[in-house]
């Protein structure tokens, strides 16, 4: 392949990875505010339903900066430390190195991975509607369960109204299933650990390793408790998210990055990966 090929794979492949992921974006997004959002009934009674409505204790804008930001942060980190040396590219003569190559590639996995993850999660929410813990202190139905002809009964959509608050949060409290905050840390926690098991450069620092990666989970682990104690979620909504996160990073990690592969010789101290289309070393 000639060097103007080369740029030419390079730009298209840049280009053509914007476009997916702002395609991804604005998919999300019209998922949010297209599709209609199910309505479940509620049994009268139901003191699952009946929880205190409480703050957040990890806001939806600290779960963003400490899903992403960190992480990027680490692969821009260790790609440069692993690849600075290596000879730079060169896209239409201007000068790319191959740590800014990798980088790209496992952040554009990464990426693509947390907007899916992001789709499945609220697609999970529209199509379930599970109502919220802390339903009934925010919705105040129009219904009086205390009448022994409605105690123990399935009051149907239909049947009763919100009398407390907006449609924007009565929306919101129909998306109890699964934990957004939930698959999301989870996602960003085991896609960071295996990432950090593949493309260590710490090779005879393994504590210090395995220190940043229980960080990460201990982290995700935290965030995940505290939809259940913040009456945000039932504990099963907290499990399934959980593990849609990580099934989803698993795959990104198998698929997308192929940060996790049989290795052809075992006693071989180093392996390649193929990250985006390009061949790199990659550390045991």
């Amino acid at each position: 392949m000639s060097r103007d090929d080369t740029s030419v794979h390079m730009l298209r492949s840049f280009v053509g990875d914007i476009f997916l992921l702002v395609g991804l974006l604005v998919c999300n997004l019209s998922l949010e505010k297209l599709w209609v959002q199910t309505h479940r009934g509620f049994f009268c009674g139901d003191e699952s339903l009946m929880l205190p409505y409480r703050d957040d204790t990890v806001t939806e804008l600290v779960l963003r900066i400490i899903g992403i930001i960190p992480p990027s942060i680490l692969i821009l980190i260790f790609e440069w430390t692993l690849l600075r040396k290596e000879r730079s590219a060169r896209c239409f003569s201007i000068p790319v190195p191959w740590w800014v190559r990798s980088s790209f590639g496992i952040l554009m996995s990464f990426s693509v991975g947390f907007c899916f993850n992001e789709i499945f999660t609220n697609m999970g929410k529209k199509v379930i509607g599970r109502l919220r813990p802390h339903f009934f202190d925010l919705c105040k139905p129009s219904v009086d369960c205390s009448l022994p002809t409605d105690f123990g009964r399935y009051i149907a959509p239909n049947e009763y109204t919100c009398t407390a608050e907006t449609p924007l949060l009565t929306d919101n409290l129909r998306k109890s299933f699964p934990s957004g905050h939930s698959s999301s840390i989870a996602y960003t926690a085991i896609f960071i650990a295996i990432y950090l098991e593949r493309r260590s450069v710490w090779k005879n620092h393994r504590i210090f390793r395995h220190t940043i990666q229980l960080a990460f989970l201990l982290m995700s682990w935290y965030v995940a408790l505290s939809r259940i104690t913040d009456f945000k979620h039932h504990w099963s909504d907290v499990l399934c998210g959980y593990a849609l996160g990580m099934f989803i990073a698993l795959f990104m990690a198998v698929r997308g990055t192929e940060l996790i592969e049989a290795k052809k010789n075992n006693s071989s101290p180093a392996h390649e990966v193929n990250l985006n289309h390009q061949e790199l070393p990659i550390s045991a």
